[in-house]
């Protein structure tokens, strides 16, 4: 009798082991959940008043994650701003965004970059950043050969191929192209135009 008792409760508990094991396995299966979950939730219920009232719970739990600051609603062209101020740093990574095509509107990128940000003028289907453009505040050289790079936006950047290039005084440099290069390195030129130079960013 103790012998049939013992052999039900080890296959109660190898029942119940294995059923946790199993719930375990489809929770790790689910694909993470995200901010906007519920919502997509309640579309799969058929009822219109139950349905209303999921978006109703939904959005509430949306706006007070929102208010708390764990939720934050960022737009496509924030993100693209994201990435062409940090150009030249390692940051984590981003959500993936593809740059519409700029076709024939190459000309009119170089024609537009006086604003002090910048325009990305490249960029990858895997979303990197590849070419940029900037506006040149003034240009200092420092050492034999090493120019440091002053824009508009506040960034600096240092070239570190010793290279010797010129260009002239007279007419003050207004944008420079930096694009990225082998080994984690950028080249730098300026106006779009001449020898390109190795650089690094500063700041």
């Amino acid at each position: 009798m103790q012998e049939n008792l013992m052999t039900r409760h080890l296959l109660l508990i190898s029942c119940a082991a294995f059923f946790l094991g199993t719930i375990s396995a489809e929770a790790a299966d689910k694909p993470a959940s995200t901010p906007l979950s519920g919502i997509y939730a309640c579309t799969e219920i058929a009822d219109n008043m139950a349905r209303l009232a999921c978006y109703d719970a939904a959005a509430g739990k949306l706006r007070k994650a929102e208010s708390s600051g764990e939720f934050v609603a960022v737009e496509s062209k924030d993100i693209l701003n994201i990435k062409r101020d940090a150009f030249g740093f390692r940051l984590p990574s981003l959500p993936k965004l593809k740059l519409p095509s700029l076709g024939g509107k190459r000309a009119d990128a170089f024609a537009n970059a006086d604003t002090d940000a910048g325009q990305i003028i490249e960029q990858t289907d895997a979303g990197e950043v590849n070419k940029v453009i900037y506006t040149v505040d003034h240009i200092t050289e420092k050492n034999y050969d090493t120019h440091w790079f002053y824009l508009t936006n506040g960034q600096i950047w240092r070239q570190t191929d010793g290279k010797k290039f010129t260009y002239s005084k007279k007419i003050k440099p207004t944008t420079i192209v930096i694009r990225r290069a082998s080994l984690g390195s950028f080249l730098m030129r300026i106006n779009g135009k001449g020898r390109a130079i190795r650089v690094v960013r500063q700041r």
